[in-house]
């Protein structure tokens, strides 16, 4: 008889009735924490806006004529009274020197009739019988006459000394002048040729329309008195061009328009920058960013440590006793890459009459211990061993 099975089976249930291994607790997940990072921060709101020129100048023939010289160089920088064309102004010279020969010619003709007129006085002062009053009015009248020749030829030397002076083409502002449209040679018309154009550089303006919630909220908290009104005081404002992520340009708003416009729901603002260094030119697009509230103490921690369940954000913190807490919470604005948590949530309370109302409660501090990393780790109720790094760095306390 083979008693080798038999004796295997006594063995196994021998071993089944032993004792049973105490199962290992599983050591407490080591979680890295950081404390929320008080600051004085302000909320902006960003939006997207145009470069412009405070002036823009085209520049035209105010004379015809034909053009003799171009002495600046397409796209120079160059200030106000720069000649940038020079017509021939040999017609308008010779048409100033005739007016001015008719002025000298009519203060002439002045004399000769004050010196007629001063003698018919002196003669009626001797003897009223000696000179008719006919005559004598006769020539104080030639002498009036000769008056306003005098005047009639001023006016028309000053006409041709503007006609000579405007063949001397010049910027009328400083600033940045654009191509010559004409050559050497070519003939221009009085107030029709362009010639070139000159945009101003320092100081620039930026546009930017604002929709109308977001200018509808602005009013309310200006009704608050949480900020001011841009009619009524200088507003901050900050601008980064297109290739920059820092708005790193500082500036203000100086205008606000009178209305909204119906076709686009918004209403459009104006920003005003120095451009000190000439750096920024008119028809780039931009960001400009807006205070939409006052400097206050502000709670910032790491998007990282942010966790959302069924639309409600909320964060893991651990108490006293190393046990994790779950923190429903109400987020607002990036911050240097950190995001800031309210310190205090409302909640719905029941009250009496069937009546619901809110209450505020405290949901962070800025003393807590908040899980930045490893949240897929744990749950609320877990014990977690705490590492304490850095909110913004992460690097080991």
């Amino acid at each position: 008889m083979n008693l080798r099975p038999l004796a295997l089976a006594l063995l196994v249930v021998l071993g089944c009735k032993g004792n049973q291994p105490t199962p290992v607790a599983m050591p407490p997940s080591i979680c890295e924490v950081a404390r929320p990072i008080e600051r004085e921060v302000t909320d902006y709101q960003v939006f997207t806006a145009r470069t412009q020129a405070i002036e823009n100048v085209d520049i035209k023939a105010r004379v015809t004529g034909y053009v003799l010289k171009i002495p600046f160089a397409d796209g120079s920088l160059i200030k106000s009274g720069d000649i940038l064309f020079q017509l021939d102004d040999r017609p308008y010279k010779a048409i100033l020197d005739k007016a001015k020969a008719d002025v000298e010619f009519a203060k002439a003709s002045q004399v000769k009739a004050k010196a007629f007129y001063d003698i018919g006085l002196a003669v009626q002062k001797e003897n009223k019988a000696a000179i008719s009053q006919q005559e004598l009015d006769r020539r104080r009248g030639a002498l009036e006459e000769s008056v306003a020749q005098v005047k009639q030829a001023q006016a028309t030397q000053d006409s041709a000394q503007i006609n000579f002076d405007w063949c001397t083409v010049r910027s009328p502002i400083d600033g940045r002048v654009n191509q010559h449209m004409v050559d050497v040679g070519a003939l221009v018309s009085e107030n029709i040729t362009q010639l070139t154009n000159v945009v101003s550089i320092k100081p620039i303006w930026a546009y930017f329309d604002v929709d109308q919630n977001s200018a509808l909220r602005y009013e309310q908290l200006v009704k608050e008195g949480k900020v001011k009104s841009a009619r009524v005081t200088t507003i901050p404002l900050q601008m980064a061009l297109a290739a920059d992520q820092a708005f790193t340009i500082a500036g203000h708003v100086d205008f606000v328009a009178n209305q909204l416009d119906p076709n686009t729901g918004s209403i459009r603002l104006r920003g005003v920058f120095e451009n000190t260094d000439g750096g920024i030119s008119s028809g780039l697009f931009a960001r400009v960013r807006l205070p939409r509230s006052a400097p206050h103490s502000a709670l910032l921690v790491s998007d990282r440590a942010l966790g959302t369940d069924q639309g409600q954000t909320f964060l893991l913190v651990l108490n006293d006793k190393n046990e994790v807490e779950y923190r429903a919470v109400e987020i607002g604005q990036l911050h240097d890459g950190l995001r800031e948590v309210m310190r205090t949530r409302k909640i719905l309370e029941p009250g009496s009459n069937n009546t619901q109302t809110f209450k505020e409660v405290e949901v962070l501090k800025a003393t807590d211990r908040v899980i930045v990393s490893g949240l897929q780790r744990v749950r609320p109720g877990d014990k977690a061993e705490p590492k304490l790094v850095d909110m913004q760095t992460r690097l080991v306390k």
